[in-house]
């Protein structure tokens, strides 16, 4: 019957008409069937990210804080033994004693701190001293400094790790302002010559001031990472399943050696051009820098930005490039949903505030690129070799089972076992004019290279969808 489309309502049948109720009961299980593995799937997911995120809450005890002692004398006592006395909680971070002496030099410390730490607590030198010394230029701030690394992962420290240690020092200062003020009745002529003095003693012995040593608390760190890795996935999601739908011919008629290479070329160009706009898209946010004390961005940051975020999205491209290649198109949201679900929570955390089950987030790719992107920007928390070779690694390892992942997708289309779109035979959706290898070829010989060079008992035709035939006996494909 054919229809004609400027009244095809008038020929067409009803949804419920007789002749089509068996494939709509088929097709309607076959979406249930969907529904059902997606529902699972999302409660899997789900539970992935919710669980990370309410962890990272509970275990931040797994996090450890330093105090640091450059003053040695009853300043640094008094708030070294403050801090020490907080009650553990699974919400608090534990607090060490860090028994270095830094050469007195408070800059070692920031150094130290933004190389290995998440903050601290350092009681400056001398700042005893100044307080017994005190006179009408005395600067309570002096006494202490609070710093914190941003760096080396922004969400947890500005969340949690901050906060504690404001609470701490805040804490600790209350309690030495009681123990000072026993002192200062002692001192009566002080109390009666200098009054403005008595007042700054009185309120605030000491006090402290905080420095950021990772230079990653700017407006955009908490998304930066997370956001510019995602979109560039997304774009090499929509790249890779247009590969595995447009490529029948070239499956078909081309040497499997270069089907992997120009695979292996699409996935790993395609991510280095995608970083290359992430990479801009950063330096045109951040314009000259995005702090005053922050790095300057400078066109060496430029490209190891572009390598860091290409060899990320080119290590996970190679990941889902081959689920595609060997599923049908029901299932490509498993691995879909489970790689960038699993990346994304790898980044809304870090792995020591996580339970054991989450600590595979440290070979995600996500994970290792936020450290370097984070690095690239801050100088915080270097892990470069570490971090580098697991990207190289998995990009490396994902390239050779790519090898595989073609030789299967092209052996199944030239078999009839699956069609373009990777629907196996069996399927309701399934269509291929390429017969199967069963209804052609009933005799096999074991010592054959087969699917490439199988002994036939009679040749076979391919109808491509050009109209063109392909004899495989004579070995030409429509070339």
């Amino acid at each position: 019957m054919q229809l004609n489309p400027w009244k095809s309502d008038q020929e067409r049948i009803s949804l419920l008409d007789a002749s089509i109720r068996a494939q709509v009961k088929q097709r309607g299980l076959y979406y249930i069937r969907i529904l059902a593995l997606l529902s699972a799937l999302y409660w899997v997911v789900s539970c992935l990210v919710y669980g990370a995120v309410y962890k990272r809450s509970r275990m931040v005890h797994n996090a450890l804080l330093q105090i640091i002692d450059l003053d040695h004398g009853p300043v640094g006592q008094n708030i070294t033994n403050s801090v020490l006395q907080i009650p553990p909680a699974l919400e608090l971070p534990r607090w060490q004693l860090l028994d270095r002496d830094f050469d007195g030099q408070l800059s070692e410390v920031r150094e130290w701190v933004r190389k290995h730490g998440w903050g601290a607590i350092v009681i400056n030198p001398g700042a005893s001293q100044r307080l017994q010394q005190a006179d009408i230029n005395y600067s309570p701030k002096q006494a202490i400094t609070v710093i914190h690394n941003t760096g080396r992962q922004p969400i947890i420290t500005v969340s949690y790790l901050a906060p504690a240690l404001t609470n701490a020092v805040t804490r600790a200062i209350y309690q030495f302002t009681l123990t000072h003020l026993e002192s200062l009745r002692s001192q009566p002529q002080l109390l009666a010559s200098n009054p403005q003095l008595l007042s700054t003693l009185v309120q605030s012995p000491i006090s402290y001031t905080s420095e950021d040593v990772g230079l990653f608390s700017f407006s955009l760190s908490p998304i930066i990472c997370i956001f510019g890795f995602l979109v560039g996935l997304v774009m090499m999601i929509e790249a890779l399943i247009q590969w595995k739908m447009t490529t029948l011919d070239f499956f078909l008629k081309v040497k499997h050696w270069q089907v992997w290479l120009a695979s292996f070329g699409l996935v790993t160009l395609w991510a280095v051009f995608v970083a290359m706009h992430s990479a801009l898209a950063v330096a045109a946010f951040q314009g000259p820098q995005y702090s005053s004390h922050a790095l300057p961005f400078t066109v060496g940051r430029f490209f190891a930005l572009w390598f860091n975020i290409a060899i990320t999205l080119a290590a996970l491209g190679m990941w889902l490039c081959n689920w595609y290649l060997v599923l049908s198109p029901e299932f490509f949201g498993v691995p879909t949903l489970i790689t960038v679900i699993s990346n994304v929570a790898s980044l809304m955390t870090d792995v020591d505030l996580a339970p054991h089950f989450f600590r595979w987030f440290r070979i995600q790719p996500f994970n290792n690129g936020s450290m370097l992107f984070q690095y690239i920007l801050s100088g915080s928390y270097p892990r470069i070799a570490l971090n580098v070779s697991i990207l190289l690694g998995e990009w490396a390892a994902m390239s050779v089972i790519l090898f595989a992942t073609t030789w299967v997708r092209q052996t199944t289309l030239l078999l009839g076992i699956a069609d373009n779109a990777g629907w196996l035979r069996g399927s309701i959706f399934f269509h291929s004019d390429i017969p199967y290898y069963k209804d052609v070829l009933p005799v096999v010989h074991k010592a054959a290279s087969f699917p490439f060079e199988p002994r036939r008992t009679r040749s076979f035709v391919i109808s491509e969808s050009t109209g063109e035939t392909a004899s495989l006996k004579e070995g030409n494909l429509g070339v």
